[in-house]
């Protein structure tokens, strides 16, 4: 997941009880948010919520995960592990709200540092994986509230699920595959999961049961690239390199740098030997044998030093950080009352429409004292004889029309101490009528879903400056319509052809009888033709066949067409065959 770029497409808005004040970042599945919540006598707490993007919502597979996710951290409370809050859904919309760590994930330490020329110590390197074994031994040691053992096994520990915080403090995140260790494979349809560069070799088999020594495994890794700047063993691109790189024989530390103690030669060994019963029983024993190391240098001093090198290779971070933050009272405040105008806006409601089910349709006439904005359509959507707007009942679904009016007064509200913040005050704002055939595309908007599908119309957006929209689906082509303002309206529209992303592709091989993998998933025997193929994403083509090297090959069948005919190579003698 990516920074989150400053968008005008984003504005603080009440989601629930949350306050979300800032996009941090945004992925394929999931925005996330640091947001607020409020209680008595000007209690706040800040905090992140994750919020699911629409179309992941409907993976049930991935809604499982998030569960999942929420149901094994919320159970652990420990200061290197970042605390799960709740989990739930918001109009439709799964979310967890997470603790919010001021700070960087490990990767972009190393990435940081390298860049500024900064130099990780061997002591804040271990340092800072020692905080990664505490909170690992805490979540392998953690028992029910029966003093059963939950066997938790986090699955996927590497560079980008550590956060470490502009203090220097470690967090462990993202359990979403975590899973006891005595119940599931770790392979999913066929996928290996994990991130590859920091998976034992044990994870790659089907049958080999493994258990919390892998997530040993990837510390020993993590710890050896903080130290030397590189990766213990080959680089693999699939599950049978994968397990040949585990065997290689791992270069000792102090041969890339000999400053380095001789004590983490066999410390590291250990780690990442390839054999699970010859490594470290627990992390606990891991961790201790680093505090050997350690032990000539003060905790405190390490952790002084490592706080005075983030802050300053993140200064410029840093300083954003807190100028994000700079209008959180004022926005809290305006957020605060429209929130309890939108409340009072649905008592109403539902007043008038003889109090309906919570979700459901309620169609009233809105009183004059409740209309702030008087807003005149544009002269298409007017009534024919072009007079009159035509006076319409407000419908009410769970707040939904009230939210673009209560934007709208958002907008208005701050003007004056935030218009620089949220936009030039000249931008004129209306709406985007979107069609398709066929109709049902899923429509995103300057690179961010809208959660709506065609035909749709998408309001509050400035039509004074062009706009890429665009369109797709499961089943559908994804296909990128500029649109770009016409003076003088108020509302802009976009009509495109969207055609079927899915189709077949036939695979052949030199000789015939190869066994097919598509994306790692078995697809047959050659001559084989495979269906029901996304033809807009690149896929990758596995062949195997006794005698003959493995042939790999990446493809992208709108471009490169759908009949892939591929000649095997026989294998070397002693070298790796496809069997």
């Amino acid at each position: 997941m990516a920074d989150a770029p400053a968008s005008a497409d984003f504005k603080p808005h009440a989601f629930g009880k949350f306050f979300l004040l800032q996009r941090l970042a945004v992925g394929g599945m999931a925005e996330i948010f640091r947001a607020r919540v409020v209680g008595a006598a000007g209690f706040e707490k800040e905090l992140v919520v994750k919020r699911i993007l629409p179309n992941r919502a409907k993976d049930q597979g991935f809604i499982s995960m998030l569960v999942n996710e929420a149901k094994l951290t919320v159970q652990l409370t420990h200061s290197n592990i970042a605390q799960i809050y709740e989990c739930g859904i918001i109009d439709g919309n799964y979310f967890i709200s997470m603790e919010l760590v001021n700070g960087v994930s490990m990767k972009e330490v190393m990435q940081a540092f390298s860049r500024a020329g900064a130099t990780i110590s061997p002591e804040q390197a271990i340092y800072m994986v020692l905080q990664l074994l505490h909170g690992l031994d805490y979540a392998h040691r953690k028992t029910d509230g029966q003093g059963n053992a939950l066997q938790i096994v986090h699955c996927d520990v590497s560079p980008d699920n550590c956060l470490v915080s502009f203090e220097g403090e470690l967090k462990l995140l993202d359990f979403g595959i975590a899973r006891a260790a005595t119940s599931l494979s770790n392979y999913k349809e066929g996928m290996l999961m994990g991130k590859l560069g920091y998976v034992a070799p044990e994870q790659a088999s089907l049958e080999t049961r493994w258990d919390h020594r892998v997530d040993i495994f990837a510390a020993g890794i993590i710890l050896y690239e903080l130290l030397t700047k590189q990766k213990p063993f080959p680089k693999s691109t699939d599950v049978d390199s994968l397990v040949i790189s585990r065997k290689a024989k791992v270069v000792p530390v102090t041969t890339i740098d000999p400053r380095l103690p001789k004590e983490l030669d066999q410390i590291l060994g250990k780690a990442l030997a390839y054999d699970p019963a010859r490594r470290y029983a627990d992390a606990r024993s891991f961790a201790e044998a680093l505090v050997d190391v350690l032990f000539p240098t003060p905790h405190s001093a390490i952790s002084d030093h490592l706080n005075q090198q983030l802050h300053q290779v993140f200064g410029d971070k840093i300083a954003r950080q807190r100028q994000a933050r700079a209008h959180d009272a004022l926005i809290m405040k305006v957020l605060a009352n429209l929130a309890d105008r939108s409340q009072a806006a649905r008592r109403l409601a539902a007043s008038a429409a003889g109090t309906p089910t919570p979700g459901s349709l309620a169609a009233v006439e809105v009183p004059p004292e409740l209309e702030p904005l008087a807003v005149e359509p544009h002269p298409d959507l007017r009534t024919p004889s072009g007079s009159r707007p035509v006076r319409r009942p407000l419908v009410v679904h769970r707040g939904a029309t009230w939210s673009l009016v209560f934007m709208v007064a958002l907008s208005a509200a701050l003007a004056g101490a935030g218009a620089a913040w949220f936009g030039s005050p000249y931008l004129r704002r209306g709406a985007l009528v979107v069609t398709s055939e066929p109709s049902g595309a899923e429509i995103s908007l300057d690179g961010s879903p809208t959660g709506q599908r065609t035909p749709a119309v998408l309001e509050d957006v400035i039509v004074t400056r062009p706009h890429e929209v665009v369109l797709g689906g499961p089943r559908l082509r994804s296909t990128t319509i500029t649109v770009k303002p016409e003076p003088g309206r108020l509302s802009l529209r976009v009509h495109a052809l969207v055609g079927s992303s899915i189709g077949a592709i036939e695979v052949e091989s030199i000789p015939p009888g190869a066994e097919v993998r598509l994306d790692g998933r078995p697809a047959g025997v050659t001559p084989v033709t495979i269906r029901e193929v996304r033809l807009d994403q690149r896929h990758r083509i596995d062949l195997k066949l006794a005698g003959y090297e493995i042939d790999q090959v990446v493809v992208l069948p709108e471009k490169d067409g759908t009949h892939f005919q591929r000649t095997l190579t026989p294998a070397a003698p002693g070298g790796p065959k496809g069997q």
